[in-house]
């Protein structure tokens, strides 16, 4: 096909889905437009933004002539908000939605009519690209996440091109230009390739883009700085945009091929300078230019819904009229006896095999590729049960253990990475050094250790990037870890919530099936931010992530290392969840034997029988490493002063938002009196913020007698032991809780209770002076030995 023929074909290509965007905003009715437009035949309500939709339509039909051309398999990711309309006609042009929905959108007039009528409407299609769409591979509600996604998604998928479309107004965004970055981190050896097109409309809902005052020059240096190849497109421009842009993207081929074919014949790529398109086209291009003195095409005021008032308003209903008019859609179909739409064969020259289409690519439904992992064997990784309990150990070293030994076994699969925002080797995971390198193509210096072209772990100082690689490296099918500090984790909250709204959408969809579980791993933990200081405290990420659906939604916090190595283990079998693992980096006590953490993980709570009394008094809580090691101490010291009193101690490893593990205290309130008796007071300390217990427990009928302890804000550059001080959580607080609770219950009389706690503050005023003069805690609190 020569490039004129090319070039007709996409014109028609385009006005056809532009078309049916422009009909999906506004019809109800006469969806094609046969006879001029009635009041009647407008939607009651209309929503959505068409000033995104013609630049999302020029490039998906720029793409379709690469794959029909090429053979080669594309996904497509929309970075432009609320495109949708755009996304979901070519989806139906190129038949993915009557191969997925042949019942409810068939390709003809009635489903067209589907997807006008129910467009933003109840119950219909959202406005933004979401998984109910075959192909789309993320939930776009939220801009800024397009370009770091796309890069995740070609990982370890060496013949695959991720074209993603980046709104000049999405590239404002933190997270979003962050992701440039990703280009100093992907292989072109082992991995595949991203096709970033930078959409310079030059305007968002009210104002004008950064990108879009830029010259072309200023263009270029920006994106040569970055690393890439700039391309300009230009619709200002004396050549046709069309050519422009057909031109571009064969020139982006050439480049990326070349690159991959040196790369993979052995030829170290330093710096690969991966080509950017810069496409500038007018916002709202091709609909009403002005309406009653307003400039709309080319302006802000086209970004939503244009000439909005055409269910009643005469003058806004001849002028969408003629602008539906305008693309002669009739002239671009004709229907067959079946009463199937057959288009024009330039068009038709341009929909690529159905295995190839963007909407039918087969990564993009990520369950149908997972490959489970050969997991380590956990025997040769645990503290052994000859290991007394209260053995020091560290958490994370253990689960950098399970993550070298995982990725040894999984080595020819390529399914396993870490996505670490700079702080590997901070968080006690080294261990995967043995095994592998941090992925690095830039200039690689003899004293740099660890670093290699082709490594598995992705590391780099922004968790926006690295929280948006692995989401498209999870949802397409493949296994990873996000190990970060715990108080910086908030950084990535949103795009974590959009992450769970795209999990859970998805398992109604019957074409989509089960993806990987997303691995956040907090560490680094608030107790032991002591020398970093108040800014470094902070478990809100976990409280948040507590909101969202039980389903998708699992924190574990495993009490010591076995448990850490279980837990890890169980979250890389998990599908379609968000799993947060909350561990230690320093030394700690060791409570569990393996066959007791594997015990405890199939509840998330478990009375620990070696440390509790029959019959008992008061129930002692501990939920977090770190604070479970302050609550044995507590129990120590409690008997030690009381040494007739009877004691219960509970470990809590798993919460939901609908509870502790896997008690249901709202249809079986029992479970939990099985547990927590169902008189008795009980002590709760628990790493996070105390109300995110509380909310859960709220509806137990017995939370009255819950004393709640967790971190309350307070903190500062202090000492380890000091920071549990400061927010009540240490083995002083906790006895003077208990000898209250006991004190309730009468189980000790006034003259005790006044004793135990002016004995347990006194040793609070001691410590604090001790730390004052000496600027470290005493040896003493960490050399205690647990006896029973």
């Amino acid at each position: 096909m020569s490039q004129q023929q090319e070039i007709s074909a996409l014109k028609k290509f385009v006005r056809a889905t532009n078309f049916l965007a422009t009909s999906q905003i506004y019809l109800k009715k006469n969806v094609l437009h046969k006879r001029a437009l009635a009041h009647t035949d407008i939607k009651p309500r209309l929503l959505g933004h068409w000033g995104t939709c013609p630049g999302i339509n020029f490039v998906y039909a720029n793409i379709n002539r690469l794959i029909v051309k090429n053979n080669r398999s594309f996904v497509y990711l929309v970075g432009p908000g609320h495109g949708f309309p755009a996304v979901q006609a070519n989806l139906f042009m190129e038949g993915s939605l009557s191969h997925y929905y042949p019942d409810i959108i068939p390709y003809n007039e009635e489903g067209i009519t589907d997807i006008c009528q129910k467009f933003s409407a109840a119950y219909g299609y959202p406005s933004h690209a979401n998984p109910e769409a075959p192909g789309q591979i993320l939930e776009g509600g939220e801009l800024g996440y397009s370009l770091s996604v796309a890069w995740g998604a070609v990982l370890d998928n060496p013949d695959l091109i991720a074209a993603c479309l980046i709104g000049d107004g999405e590239s404002e965004t933190g997270p979003l230009a962050a992701s440039w970055y990703a280009n100093r981190l992907v292989d072109p050896a082992t991995n595949g390739a991203v096709l970033p097109i930078v959409h310079i409309n030059g305007y968002k809902i009210s104002g004008p883009t950064r990108m879009g005052r830029m010259s072309h020059e200023e263009l270029d240096l920006e994106f040569r700085g970055l690393g890439y190849h700039p391309i300009i497109v230009d619709d200002e421009l004396e050549e046709d945009v069309y050519v422009q842009m057909a031109n571009a993207m064969d020139t982006s081929y050439e480049m990326i091929n070349d690159i991959q074919k040196r790369a993979r014949s052995g030829e170290d790529i330093v710096k690969p300078r991966w080509p950017v398109i810069l496409m500038r086209t007018a916002k709202g291009w091709t609909g009403t230019s002005e309406y009653n003195g307003k400039k709309l095409e080319g302006n802000c005021e086209s970004h939503q819904v244009i000439v909005n008032k055409c269910a009643t308003d005469k003058g806004h209903l001849e002028a969408l009229n003629t602008w539906l008019s305008s693309y002669k859609f009739d002239e671009l179909y004709t229907i067959n006896d079946k009463g199937e739409l057959i288009f024009d064969k330039e068009i038709q020259s341009l929909l690529p095999p159905k295995q190839l289409t963007c909407g039918q690519q087969h990564l993009s439904y990520g369950g149908e590729v997972v490959r489970a992992l050969a997991n380590p064997d956990l025997s040769k990784l645990a503290y052994g049960a000859e290991t007394p309990r209260g053995t020091r150990g560290v958490s994370m070293y253990k689960m950098g253990e399970w993550m070298r030994d995982a990725m040894k076994l999984n080595r020819d699969q390529r399914n396993l990475r870490i996505f670490s925002p700079d702080e590997t080797y901070s968080n006690q995971l080294q261990a995967v050094f043995e095994e592998t390198d941090r992925a690095w193509q830039w200039p690689i210096e003899e004293w740099d250790e660890d670093m290699a072209r082709d490594g598995r772990v992705i590391e780099l100082l922004s968790e926006n990037l690295l929280f948006g690689m692995m989401h498209g490296y999870t949802v397409t099918g493949r296994h990873a870890m996000f190990p970060t500090y715990e108080a910086f984790s908030q950084v990535v909250s949103s795009m974590a919530d959009q992450y769970c709204k795209y999990v859970y959408a998805s398992q109604g969809v019957h074409f989509r099936k089960p993806v990987p579980s997303c691995n956040v791993v907090l560490s680094s933990l608030l107790e032991r931010q002591d020398h970093n200081g108040y800014s470094h405290q902070n478990p809100s990420f976990l409280g948040a992530m507590l909101e969202k659906h039980p389903k998708i939604i699992s924190a574990y916090l495993p009490a010591d290392g076995n448990s850490t190595l279980v837990y890890t283990e169980r979250a890389y079998a998990d599908r379609d969840k968000l799993n947060i693992i909350v561990a230690g980096k320093k030394d700690l006590p060791q409570w569990l034997s393996l066959d007791e953490a594997r015990q405890q993980t199939k509840d998330g709570v478990m009375v620990w029988d070696f440390a509790s009394d029959e019959n008992p008094d008061v129930v002692l809580v501990g939920c977090g490493d770190y604070v479970t090691q302050e609550a044995m101490a507590a129990l120590v010291l409690i008997r030690e002063i009381l040494p007739r009193v009877r004691i219960r101690f509970v470990s809590v490893t798993e919460l939901t938002s609908s509870g502790l593990g896997s008690l249901d205290f709202q249809s079986k309130p029992w479970l939990m009196d099985e547990v927590f008796t169902a008189d008795k007071g009980v002590v709760f300390n628990y790493h996070g913020y105390p109300n995110t217990i509380k909310k859960l427990v709220f509806d137990y009928k017995g939370s009255d007698r819950f004393r709640i302890k967790g971190y309350e804000e307070e903190g500062s550059t202090t000492t380890p032991f000091d920071m549990g001080v400061r927010n009540g959580t240490s083995r002083y607080h906790l006895v003077i809780d208990m000898a209250y609770k006991l004190f309730q219950q009468g189980v000790i009389d006034e003259t005790q209770h006044v004793a135990i706690t002016t004995d347990m503050l006194q040793r609070l005023v001691d410590h604090r002076n001790y730390i004052k003069a000496n600027g470290v805690d005493p040896i003493s609190l960490d050399n205690w030995v647990w006896t029973r």
